[in-house]
């Protein structure tokens, strides 16, 4: 992270070609993060039809999710190196190659194995869209009010992005199939690749380059990787059984080699001492519960409102459109409302969110839309979008501006890994409790996602009590 401050002052007057405007640059860098965002909104909707047509298990369909925000998490901060160390254009086109073309597969795929892998790369791809649209902005405007607004524009992009992207895959699945949530990425990756080509000139850190930690991004996210996918083979085998008993060792190992791999070289993704600031620390815990929190409450909300309360893609992307229009106006205003003074908004977020998701645990099997549905996830996108762009930040009070950097990328890499293992932990018990309720079918379901509900809430308000402390370093 030591190589960004040089690169980003060499690339400053030179990213852009002379004759073309700066806000063309701030254009792509919002609308690749919008479509990085939106892409994990989106799926959510078209879950239940991807598993009625490839014929996807409940394993199956988790992976779905688990598998892109994986990837994105796991990778994320050997592609922000790569960005300093090769270049931001070229960072930047492979990013958008790779996920316009594993889009256009993950639409094709005919099997769920195919989907998988498709996903998988896409969020290999998205880690490189993630990092790099915003260097992009912070080298074509070095300081100043300019560079202010274009980063509150590219921080808005992603609110708007999460608030509708529900919507829009309501709409394709419903109109065109599920295939096209995936489709929907190729002609905007196309374009968004061309326009990168033409408006765009490469500048490098020069010909002396340290060494990308390739082998610390593969054993993270294959340790990650295995504790996921040993979390959720627990609900078929049990946690008694050699298959998952053998698949937990080896996420252990894996993990255990990442810290070894940190610590040995030279120049690694995370300088392990960074943990020595309590900050640190309990900011993980917050950033950790806030992508669990606002992962699976869309996940399982979308499910049971078309497995179990009968609506159709369409009807279920309306239903959650006030909570994700509420997500982005909260998150567009909590900073200034922090700026104001207003310095506790994780905590209160956090507590607003878990009420939130209790009163989803109360969800009946014919539920009100208003009553059931509108009420708690109105509460569920404020509590969410007032933690969503103040955690990161009250973590960071406590960070000595050198590290700063380092830290707030450790925070964005905690939060997607947070929400791939929270999918896993929480559809594991979910379907646990199900398979063992004696209710009918229906029933036996929507106790299982109650408990993930009550769970969910109680992930919240751990991540609100831990910012609690990180006031207090403040």
């Amino acid at each position: 992270m030591s190589a960004s401050p040089p690169v980003s002052a060499i690339a400053a007057p030179s990213l852009i070609h002379p004759h073309i405007p700066l806000w063309v640059a701030v254009f792509i860098a919002c609308v690749s993060s919008f479509m990085v965002v939106m892409d994990g909104a989106i799926v959510n909707v078209a879950l239940p039809s991807m598993q009625a047509d490839l014929h996807l298990s409940k394993l199956q369909l988790q992976w779905v999710v688990d598998a892109y925000l994986l990837s994105l998490g796991g990778f994320m901060l050997l592609a922000a190196r790569a960005s300093d160390l090769y270049g931001r254009k070229r960072v930047l086109q492979s990013g958008l190659a790779i996920f316009t073309l594993s889009s256009l597969v993950g639409g094709l795929a005919t099997s769920g194995t195919v989907l998988l892998v498709a996903r998988a790369i896409q969020g290999f791809g998205a880690s490189a869209l993630a990092t790099s649209t915003l260097a992009v902005i912070v080298a074509v405007y070095p300081t100043g009010p300019a560079k202010a607004r274009a980063i509150s524009m590219w921080a808005a992009s992603s609110a708007i992005a999460s608030a509708i992207g529900v919507v829009i895959g309501g709409i394709l699945t419903a109109g065109m199939g599920w295939r096209w949530v995936m489709f929907v990425n190729v002609p905007i990756g196309a374009a968004l690749i061309g326009g990168v080509a033409v408006c765009m000139q490469p500048v490098t850190a020069g010909p002396e380059r340290p060494k990308l930690d390739i082998w610390g991004a593969i054993s993270i996210t294959l340790g990650m990787g295995a504790l996921i996918l040993g979390i959720s083979q627990a609900v078929n085998f049990g946690w008694d059984s050699a298959t998952v008993q053998c698949t937990l060792v080896a996420a252990a190992v894996l993990l255990v080699a990442f810290v070894i791999i940190q610590a040995k070289t030279a120049q690694p993704l995370i300088r392990l001492d960074i943990f020595r600031l309590p900050s640190v620390r309990m900011g993980n815990i917050v950033v950790l519960g806030l992508g669990a929190s606002l992962t699976a409450s869309t996940f399982f909300l979308s499910i049971v409102l078309q497995q179990i309360a009968g609506y159709d893609a369409l009807d279920t992307g309306l239903a959650l459109l006030p909570m994700g229009i509420t997500l982005a106006i909260a998150a567009i205003v909590s900073r200034p409302l922090m700026d104001a003074g207003m310095g506790r908004l994780p905590f209160i977020g956090g507590m607003i969110s878990a009420a939130g998701l209790s009163w989803l645990a109360r969800l009946p099997i014919e539920p009100s839309y208003v009553a059931d549905v509108l009420g708690p996830t109105l509460l569920i996108g404020l509590g969410l979008g007032l933690m969503l762009m103040t955690a990161t930040h009250t973590a960071l009070a406590g960070v000595p501006p050198k590290e700063a950097g380092l830290a707030s990328g450790l925070f964005n890499t905690a939060r997607q890994l947070g929400a791939a293992l929270g999918i896993a932990g929480l559809s594991t018990l979910a379907h646990t409790l199900a398979k063992n309720s004696p209710d009918v079918h229906a029933l036996a379901q929507l106790q299982g996602y109650r408990a993930a509900f009550i769970a969910t809430a109680a992930l919240s308000a751990l991540a609100a009590l831990a910012s609690l402390t990180l006031r207090k370093l403040e």
